[in-house]
Formats: structure tokens, C-alpha cells, sequence
């Protein structure tokens, strides 16, 4: 295997203190509330209006907490493409990957869907972006993608050059034409269009105009820490003109694009797509084709590999654990999600959660590894669930080193006797009882809850058990804060920034929990001003231990995804910042045995 790979072979079983104008935060919460509306649209589920934010109360006193200066501008970057990857001595070029996902499209238009089926795993890799995220190491860095070099010329201002050898997929009616400008800016107006579902992601954009045929301007209404991360997200596609003019919109294609991969089939159940022979770097992909085939099914999935059908697949943790039991030339990766997975909100706003020694009191007598079962038996690591290294203030964030180090949960749980102290300190009275309320997303969540409602009994609270479909969840929690204390998934935002405005800030429409902090607030509206990645990352760290310290929101098991592959499958690393699948260039093939 590549040093590179994070991938391992499974062992035999078992063995800035100044807030934002009025104007602009009073901007930013309605961008925010238009990205609401599209990630409900995007779980299925009809959430209703947003609510006016529950009171907060029990704020804390402000500290003054100094912190990195904003500065105005970011750091400009030429790189066209990835370069930390060193290609292997033994390369192969060539060959068919054949593997699963559990969705497919409901269309082939890139602006007029969230499909991950679409977008990160099917036909939607045919179209290129402004920017895509170098995720070769431990990181997720924004690079060019069509862009040969940019820059912040003012703090609201990007501009932007694109390379001048990009063309379009040598297919009617664009025939191999060069890309301009004028493409692009046609592109990003179309999907910011009113009421598209991706349009959000260009709410703060005011304007995009052409400089000739080769140079972009990219106005913001405020400074947003994020925009090249927009860019660069596996929404934000770059599609032509002519091919929108052939049927009014790409539903039913054609899907011709400047990525790496061209389509040949482009189905509900299968997609399949073979290089792109004009690709403007000629380096990648290594691959001749892709093959991607939608099985709901986990068991089927691995069924799959078994027969040999499959080269890989994405797996529950018990059907790789029953593979790598059957065969010796499985290799595997699992990915953890510090943004997704058991979430546990305590509604600050309830007696007796309303007292922060209350709070941190419930966490003492919480065991978060009870109920949580992903590992086999005898199988135990650094991310066994419910240890430290499993559990996190569900922020969703691209760069490892901005979370909060796992140190920083150790302490706070699984303590029954100092609970009872805390408690009693804290003149609980034993008539006192809670309704946990626990969506149904899964028996992991279940036993959490119940779990839960065992160690707040031990020492003497009452707590009855509610359990919730997942529309009740979305409608009662991540809306209504109907609840006084809530087990489940959390709300389904990918934007660091977003999720912050909505979730932690005192105004937060989704701040179900009705905690307010001045200082958070304030470390909210820093970062998003905060254009240096080092600076951004230390407010991103210092708001997660407030958040922490205040003991009202976390995630005490992060989500994990299992991928499972042959041997002769190499260099597979499946990083996916903002659904970018730019790594399936990188796959190459050995030889697949007789």
C-alpha cells in the first residue's frame, strides 16, 4: 500500500473583537435562513417555517478572550492542480473500477439537485469547478481546478484568471471549444437562480462579471471566510450555454462537461464513465473507465465483493468484519465524521437543565460507550466508540487541526460519584424529572437513550424515555426545541459558518437549546471574517471548548463509514470534503487475479 493511503489492512478477527455591522450580520441572517430552507429540502423531510429562536437563558458572563487579528485578505495560490501527490514508481494505467453507492440521481442537472448520487458519485464528475479541495494528506486545501491563479484584491473583491488550454468534452453541440469566462459567469448566475437548490451556496455573492475571455471579478456583499470553499463545493459544477439551450435545463442531459470523466451511460440504477482523452491535465485519471452501480443495501454491497463483482464497496462494520474473516486480501479505511452521529442537546431554557452544575452533572453520570456498538468483539482501537477520540461539538470542519482536541472531553463523564456531589451542591430536588426524547434513526440511538435515562436514575433523577420518528425528530428538535433533553442525528449542514449561525449563535434560528454566550457570538462573527486558515482554525478551536465548557451540545459517538477493496485496488483514499471525489483520478489497478 502508498504511505499515503490512510487505509489498513483488518487484523484476523477476533485478535477579534469587533462584531459585523448591523447591515451585514442582518445580511448573513438571511442568507442563512435561505440555507436552511435548502438542507431541509435535502433531508427529504418537510421541516415547516423557521420559528422565532426560543428565549435564551442562563447566559454566562463574557471573558475576554483575545484572539487572532482579522486580517483582510487571504493568501493567493497559482496552483492549478495537486501537488503533493507523487505518483507510484509501479503506476498502472488502465482498467475498469467496478463499485456500489446507495443512491442514484433523480436527474442529471448539477444546479438542480443536492444528489450526492449525482454530484460525488455519478455523472456529475464530468463537470469541472472553479476550485476543488486537494485532500492528498492529512488535509482539505482549496486549489485551482479551472482557475490558473487567483486573488483578494479588496476585502470584498476576488479575481480570478482561468487556464487557458481548458475545452469542453468533445461532444455536440459544444464540439471541444474552448471554456471562456463568459461560460463560467453564465454557470454561477444559473445556480444562483432564485429558488434552485444550490443557490445558497452564492447568497453573498453580488456580482460576477467577465473580464475578456480569461478573467472573472467576484464581488461579496460582506467578508466570508468560506467563499473559496463554495466554489469548490461539489454543487457549485461549471456547465455551458449550449448544452442548457438543447433541452431548456440538464435533466435529461446533455451532460458534457471539463472534468476528467466523460459519460457513456447515465442511468437511475448505474452510471459509467470513461476518461476524458482531452482532459486538460494530461496526468489523470489513471483509470479507463468507472463503473457505479446504485445497491441500497449494505449486505448486498458486501455480497457484492465477495463474488467478486465489485472491486469495492462502501460496508457496515459487521459485513467488513465478516469479509476480512473470509479472505486475506481485503484492505479497508474507515472515515469518522466529527459532524454527524449521536448528537446530545440538554434545553438550557427547562428546570432543572437551566443550572450549568445541573448540566455537567447529567454528563457525569452518562457512559457514552454504553449502547454504542461498531466494533466486533475483541476488536478495539484509538476510535473505540464512546472513547474520547469518538466524540466531539459536532462542528463540521475541513482542516483535522481544527477540532478540539479529545483531551478536552476527558473528565466529563462516566462519574457518577462526583455527580452526586455536583448535584447536591447544586440543591436538586429529588421531585425533578426529564423526558428524553430520542429520534428513531437507529438501535444505536435508542440504547443511548435509554442508557442515559439508567445513569440520570442512579442518582436520582427521573427520566422517561420518548421515542420520535425522525419527521417528528426534524419538526420537534431541529425546529420546534421541544424537548428537554434530545437524543439523534444532527441538523444536516455542511457549512461551518452556517452551522454556527444557526445552531450557536444567540440568535440562531435552530439554537434549540437557548443557550447564549456573548463570547461565542462574538467568535461566531470572527471567523467568518477571518480569512487566515491559521487564525480561523484557533477561533474555530477556543468556540468549540466554550461550547463544550457551557455542557448543553455534543456528539458523543462521531458517525464512521467503512469502505472495504481488493488488494490489486490501489491508492484508494476516499476523502470527500463538500461531496469533492476528485481522488477517484488518483485509483490505479494492478493486475486482477485469475
Amino acid at each position: 500500500m502508498n504511505s499515503a493511503n490512510v487505509a489498513a489492512r483488518v487484523p484476523r478477527l477476533p485478535r477579534l473583537r469587533s462584531r459585523l455591522p448591523l447591515g451585514q450580520f442582518s445580511w448573513l441572517k438571511l442568507s442563512l435562513l435561505a440555507l436552511l430552507l435548502f438542507i431541509a429540502g435535502c433531508t427529504g423531510d418537510d421541516l415547516g417555517p423557521t420559528p422565532v429562536p426560543p428565549s435564551a437563558t442562563n447566559a454566562p458572563t463574557p471573558t475576554s478572550t483575545p484572539g487572532p487579528t482579522a486580517t483582510p485578505f487571504a493568501t493567493a495560490t497559482a496552483v492549478p492542480s495537486p501537488t503533493a501527490f507523487v505518483p507510484p514508481a509501479d503506476l498502472g494505467h488502465g482498467g475498469t473500477l467496478k463499485f456500489a453507492v446507495p443512491q442514484g440521481p433523480p436527474h442529471m442537472d448539477p444546479h438542480l439537485t443536492a444528489s450526492v448520487g449525482l454530484l460525488t458519485w455519478g455523472a456529475g464528475q464530468a463537470y469541472s469547478r472553479l476550485f476543488k479541495f486537494d485532500t492528498v494528506g492529512d488535509g482539505s486545501t482549496v486549489i485551482c481546478d479551472l482557475c490558473s491563479s487567483w486573488k483578494q484584491s479588496a476585502p470584498l473583491t476576488f479575481e480570478i484568471t482561468l487556464r487557458g488550454d481548458v475545452t469542453w468534452q468533445n461532444l455536440p453541440p459544444l464540439n471541444g471549444r474552448l471554456l471562456t469566462a463568459q461560460d463560467v459567469v453564465f454557470s454561477l448566475e444559473r445556480q444562483a437562480t432564485a429558488n434552485y437548490p444550490n443557490a445558497p451556496l452564492l447568497s453573498n455573492v453580488r456580482e460576477i462579471a467577465a473580464i475578456g475571455d480569461r478573467n472573472l471579478v467576484i464581488r461579496l456583499e460582506s467578508p466570508d471566510s468560506e467563499t473559496l470553499e463554495k466554489l469548490a463545493d461539489s454543487h457549485s459544477r461549471i456547465v455551458s450555454p449550449e448544452a442548457v439551450e438543447v433541452n431548456g435545463d440538464l435533466r435529461r442531459g446533455p451532460t458534457i462537461g471539463t472534468g476528467p470523466w466523460m459519460v457513456e451511460t447515465a442511468e437511475s440504477d448505474q452510471t459509467r464513465l470513461v476518461a476524458n482523452p482531452d482532459y486538460f491535465d494530461d496526468r489523470f485519471p489513471y483509470l479507463d473507465t468507472l463503473e457505479m452501480q446504485v445497491i441500497p443495501s449494505q449486505l448486498t454491497r458486501a455480497t457484492g465483493m465477495r463474488t467478486k463483482i465489485l472491486d469495492l464497496a462502501q460496508v457496515g462494520f459487521a459485513e467488513l468484519a465478516d469479509a476480512v474473516e473470509r479472505f486475506d486480501t481485503i484492505e479497508w479505511v474507515e472515515n469518522s465524521n466529527p459532524a454527524a452521529g449521536i448528537e446530545i442537546a440538554l434545553n438550557t431554557t427547562r428546570s432543572p437543565i437551566d443550572k450549568l452544575a445541573v448540566r455537567k452533572a447529567m454528563m457525569l453520570t452518562w457512559d457514552p460507550t454504553v449502547g454504542v456498538s461498531n466494533f466486533a468483539p475483541g476488536v478495539v482501537g484509538d476510535n473505540e466508540p464512546g472513547s474520547a477520540a469518538n466524540m466531539s461539538v459536532g462542528l463540521p470542519l475541513l482542516q483535522p487541526g481544527w477540532q478540539l482536541p479529545v483531551s478536552e472531553f476527558v473528565g466529563r463523564f462516566n462519574d457518577p460519584e462526583t455527580a452526586n456531589t455536583a448535584l447536591t451542591n447544586a440543591g436538586l430536588s429529588p421531585a425533578d424529572n426529564v423526558v428524553i426524547r430520542v429520534g428513531e434513526y437507529g438501535q444505536q440511538y435508542i440504547d443511548q437513550a435509554n442508557a442515559m435515562a439508567q445513569g440520570l436514575a442512579a442518582v436520582g433523577i427521573r427520566a422517561e424515555v420518548d421515542r420520535v420518528s425522525t419527521r417528528r425528530f426534524g419538526d420537534d428538535v431541529w425546529i420546534g426545541g421541544d424537548y428537554d433533553i434530545s437524543v439523534g442525528s444532527p441538523p444536516p449542514i455542511s457549512s461551518t459558518t452556517a452551522y454556527l449561525f444557526a445552531v450557536h449563535h444567540s440568535e440562531g434560528p435552530w439554537n434549540t437549546t437557548g443557550y447564549a454566550d456573548p463570547e461565542i457570538d462574538r467568535l461566531i462573527e470572527a471567523q467568518v471574517r477571518e480569512y487566515d486558515p491559521e487564525h480561523r482554525g484557533a477561533l474555530l478551536v477556543e468556540l468549540q471548548r466554550r461550547i463544550l465548557e457551557g455542557a448543553h451540545r455534543y456528539i458523543s459517538a462521531t458517525r464512521t463509514t467503512y469502505w472495504m477493496w481488493w488488494d490489486y485496488v490501489r491508492d484508494f483514499d476516499p476523502k470527500t470534503p463538500l461531496g469533492d471525489s476528485d481522488f477517484l483520478t488518483r485509483v490505479w489497478l494492478t493486475k486482477r487475479p485469475a
